[in-house]
């Protein structure tokens, strides 16, 4: 199993900031090819060089196994993630490699392989032994010496999709699928973000039953993950072994407490005194941290509003997330919740809905506390203290 995919590191300061609206649009990026190393007990190794031969390519380099270290392993090449070309064990000595991981003498290969003059991805695996996976140590295009666009690296990312996700007393639980087409038929690594932070990571395991196009025979995930009490917002991310980067999924917000309901909702009389009190500090600024009267931060003015009200609100976006009751936008009314997340699920922005697409909040020191838009709403979802 991987653990080593790290889409975003946080300093502390950061992460404070975060939950007090000091930075309103935190962008988190993929890693790029390569960044993710192989997993405790997956080969690895080295390609030391790429070259044409005639009617093919020439790999060479060196190979391991952790769980054999002092044994050859199996190399092979592999053609647009589908079609294995020829494998060799490593058997060429390389005192370098064997020294530095108490190796066997010989680790090191070369291998050739026949492959057309039309464009490929040839991918150079090292097989497993024993636990883990095959690692692709190097992919290149072909003929040798041709850039991809980013739309070419693009599709060579892992694929998948969230089928379902629900939640239950104490959990969430995500099912889809997620292939690499860099290797078809290989488990993909599958990471669960909950509420901002890593909660699994997981290997896709055998699909049963018809499989969406592009998934691989070993492309199903099932993550369920013990949750606190509340709403969640969990996210997926794919794990990228070969040219690419790794891939968000989604994320979805979930309620341990069960489904919104369905009847038409009546504005609650909190609410119309949470939206008169939010609106009557248009103007006045933004200021970090800031609870009122005069200046706020976002959970800052939720927080201040709801006390007009008599009601007592956590002081963080991320904790007023988890305590309002989770709605879809089609039930949400003047006064109820908007929640920003990124792409861990991590909640950084706060607002008081006011109608579809509109709000009023504490946005930032340049725009104080005034009207906001809900400019994607992927990204956003829907609380509420009064219904559900």
């Amino acid at each position: 199993m991987h653990l080593s995919l790290v889409v975003r590191r946080r300093a502390p300061v950061a992460a404070l900031a975060a939950a007090l609206c000091a930075a309103l649009l935190p962008v988190v990026l993929a890693a790029p090819a390569g960044a993710n190393p192989p997993g405790p007990h997956d080969p690895f190794g080295k390609v030391r060089r790429v070259s044409a031969v005639p009617g093919g390519l020439k790999f060479t380099g060196w190979a391991l196994d952790p769980d054999e270290l002092a044994a050859n392993i199996e190399v092979g090449v592999l053609v647009d993630g589908r079609t294995w070309t020829g494998f060799t064990p490593t058997s060429i000595p390389n005192a370098t490699v064997t020294a530095n991981y108490d190796a066997g003498p010989t680790p090191g290969f070369s291998i050739s392989s026949a492959i057309d003059t039309k464009p490929h991805i040839v991918c150079l695996v090292a097989r497993n032994v024993d636990r883990g996976l095959d690692t692709l140590l190097r992919c290149v295009p072909t003929p040798l010496g041709t850039t991809l666009t980013s739309a070419q690296i693009s599709a060579r990312s892992p694929q998948g999709a969230i089928a379902k996700s629900r939640a239950g007393r104490a959990s969430v639980h995500f099912v889809g699928w997620a292939t690499d087409p860099d290797f078809y038929r290989r488990k993909a690594t599958v990471v669960l973000y909950v509420d901002g932070s890593p909660a699994a990571t997981v290997n896709t395991s055998g699909y049963v039953g018809t499989r969406p196009e592009g998934a691989g025979p070993r492309s199903a995930f099932d993550i369920r993950v013990p949750v606190s009490s509340g709403t969640h917002i969990g996210c997926i991310w794919l794990v990228n072994i070969g040219i690419g980067n790794n891939t968000f999924l989604g994320c979805r917000a979930q309620d341990t407490r069960g489904r919104a309901g369905t009847d038409p909702v009546v504005v609650p009389k909190m609410n119309a005194q949470v939206v008169t009190e939010a609106k009557s500090h248009i103007g006045q600024s933004y200021v970090w941290g800031a609870e009122g009267p005069r200046t706020f931060d976002c959970s800052g003015l939720v927080m201040y509003s709801y006390g007009k009200a008599g009601f007592i609100t956590p002081r963080v976006s991320e904790d007023q997330a988890k305590a309002a009751r989770r709605i879809p936008a089609t039930r949400a009314v003047p006064g109820d919740l908007v929640f920003w997340h990124d792409n861990e699920g991590d909640v950084y922005h706060v607002a008081i809905y006011l109608s579809p697409g509109k709000t009023v909040a504490a946005i930032d020191e340049s725009s104080g506390v005034n009207y906001q838009k809900i400019w994607d709403p992927s990204i956003v979802t829907y609380g509420s203290f009064t219904h559900i």
